[in-house]
């Protein structure tokens, strides 16, 4: 309990620099191609009636956490305004931290995935980063979908799997449910609370720690076996903390 209070506390300053530090210069704090990215499920392409995200597109996977924050907004309007205050923007902000510091390109280099002048929106899913970040997107993202919060049915949209290594990850709600129950509880209780009219700021923070880790667990254990493991382990420890430094930028 200790180990969550720091955390929590330490989100809270972030937070709060984060809201001070918007004032200045707004501009600068958006993750890279923010406005590039679908802000509602009509700017993704639609086959068959349904909306098709590439997770494995950069835009395309920022497109989700664009479209969590807007739909997200209303229930963060009572602790500051413009969406200031919504914790969630470390999830984006992280995001595009890892594409800007081409931690999501092919770390192999057989392929031109996320180099220039070749495919610089390409997503590795030989990048450790990538499949991490994978599990902070994708489940709470359908999580969202399946608590009601993006007003859609989650037969309306299709994910579509990496080009290799399909079995590592899901795709759909029931999919995740049954692959990484605990990730999709998670989040969906976060989700359930934020709707919650009692809901404060500490209980949401409590709420993302517990989504947060959980989606971490799976796919760090799954994603370690072919890199050293102290490697892995430092990863890990460092994401955490990008996490949370990131929000306060």
């Amino acid at each position: 309990m200790a180990f969550l209070a720091f955390w929590a506390w330490a989100l809270v300053g972030c937070l709060a620099a984060a809201a001070l530090a918007q004032d200045s210069n707004l501009s600068t704090l958006y993750p890279p191609l923010w406005d590039e990215s679908p802000e509602q499920f009509s700017d993704y392409r639609v086959e068959n009636g349904k909306y098709i995200i590439d997770p494995w597109v950069f835009t395309d996977r920022m497109g989700m956490y664009r479209i969590l924050l807007n739909q997200t907004a209303k229930y963060f309007a009572k602790f500051a305004p413009e969406n200031e205050q919504n914790i969630l923007w470390g999830l984006p902000l992280q995001h595009g931290w890892q594409y800007r510091s081409g931690r999501l390109a092919d770390p192999t280099r057989r392929t031109d995935c996320g180099y220039y002048p070749g495919d610089t929106l390409c997503i590795s899913v030989d990048s450790w980063w990538a499949d991490i970040n994978y599990y902070l997107s994708v489940p709470p993202f359908l999580a969202a979908i399946d608590s009601g919060i993006l007003n859609i049915s989650s037969t309306q949209i299709k994910i579509l799997p990496p080009p290799e290594d399909e079995a590592k990850f899901c795709y759909d709600v029931s999919g995740c449910q049954s692959f990484v129950p605990e990730i999709m509880d998670g989040w969906r209780a976060f989700f359930q609370y934020m709707q919650s009219p009692s809901s404060d700021f500490e209980g949401l923070l409590k709420y993302l720690w517990d989504a947060h880790t959980s989606s971490l667990d799976y796919p760090v254990s799954v994603f370690v076996d072919s890199r050293n493991n102290l490697w892995a382990h430092f990863s890990f420890l460092f994401l955490m903390c990008v996490h949370v430094y990131i929000s306060c930028m």
